[in-house]
């Protein structure tokens, strides 16, 4: 597995917010004064880490909470920003997009607001990159199943650093609709994503995930995303896999999450290598590493070892997922040489 390591790597699909190490949870518990209910280093483990089906997206979703509790001011948002880039430079990732959802991070905290929020995660990141040879863009997420009241604030928010001098915000490249699809939230988000596009941010969409074809279908047709986080329900649907090929849209995939979400039945069985056959294009992701227990090598090792990919082909998924970023082609072409 060492020489995975070594592999360049660009990963699109993995959340800030949920991505927080086990001992820096511990650590900000104890400086902000959070109440976690646990009394010890182990119990902390097993009620933020998930190392088996937990059977539903729902239920998974429902163990972030514990982690939310202690990004509660901007030096621990900064921390945690700062520490998702070293992970992800540990893992050998050279191109990183790091989401984020603000109405998340700031629900139940009357003391947090969002400029606390983007400022924490932009100076972190900023921080971070000065430190390690790595590129980083951002990805602002609105989640779909908290207050839709704070999302056209936090998406305010977004566009007003975007346009801002403060060092870093040009980072913020990318807009994202995350937690379970409903009917009503095609209708109730597609003017936000539409302010986003404007505002010429990259587009992605969790779907396809736990729901259907269908909805990838309406995601598309709504939303014209360029990327779909996840996605995996397209390969029940032939004339879908199609119109996802046609369109170039990159499906952001994160095998061992769909196995904790119950999604596939083992990591072995997951429809990666049959989207990758069929000519779909696919970046291979971690999604929350540290509370799902993995890091991204690990996601390569299944690649390698459980679907038989080859070196070539890792390298040749990371190539096109460079070019399927979100960051400005100069940042891009300083990525390629990497895999030359």
């Amino acid at each position: 597995m060492s020489s995975l390591y070594k592999l360049p790597k660009v990963e699109h699909h993995r959340h800030l917010d949920g991505s927080l190490r086990v001992s820096t949870i511990a650590e900000l518990a104890r400086k902000n004064k959070s109440d976690l209910g646990v009394q010890s280093q182990a119990e902390l483990y097993r009620k933020v880490v998930l190392d088996k089906p937990f059977g539903t997206l729902q239920a998974v979703l429902d163990c972030f909470w514990t982690a939310q509790k202690v990004m509660c001011n901007y030096e621990s948002i900064k921390q945690v920003a700062y520490e998702n880039v070293e992970d992800c430079h540990r893992d050998g990732v050279v191109l990183a997009e790091l989401r984020f959802a603000p109405v998340f991070m700031m629900k139940n905290k009357s003391g947090l607001n969002f400029d606390e929020v983007f400022e924490g995660v932009i100076d972190g990141v900023h921080q971070a990159m000065k430190d390690y040879p790595i590129q980083v863009g951002l990805i602002h997420i609105l989640p779909r199943g908290l207050d839709f009241a704070q999302c056209g604030p936090s998406t305010k928010a977004c566009f007003t650093y975007m346009s801002s001098r403060h060092p870093g915000a040009d980072r913020l490249v990318g807009f994202d609709l995350a937690d379970p699809e409903t009917d009503n939230s095609f209708t109730q988000f597609a003017p936000l994503v539409a302010q986003a596009r404007l505002n010429g941010m990259g587009i992605t969409i969790h779907s396809g995930e736990d729901t259907t074809p269908a909805h990838m279908w309406r995601t598309l047709k709504t939303y014209s995303p360029q990327r779909i986080g996840h996605g995996i329900q397209a390969i029940h649907d032939p004339d879908l896999l199609k119109e996802l090929r046609d369109r170039g849209v990159t499906l952001e995939v994160c095998p061992t999450s769909n196995w904790l979400t119950g999604q596939v039945p083992t990591t072995q069985a997951h429809p990666f290598p049959k989207l990758l056959k069929a000519g779909v294009r696919l970046s291979l992701n971690s999604d929350d590493p540290h509370i799902m227990g993995i890091n991204l090598v690990r996601e390569y090792a299944i690649a390698r070892e459980e679907w038989g990919l080859s070196d070539e082909q890792l390298m040749r998924i990371n190539r096109d997922a460079c070019e399927a970023s979100f960051l400005p082609e100069e940042i891009r072409a300083y990525v390629r040489k990497s895999f030359l």
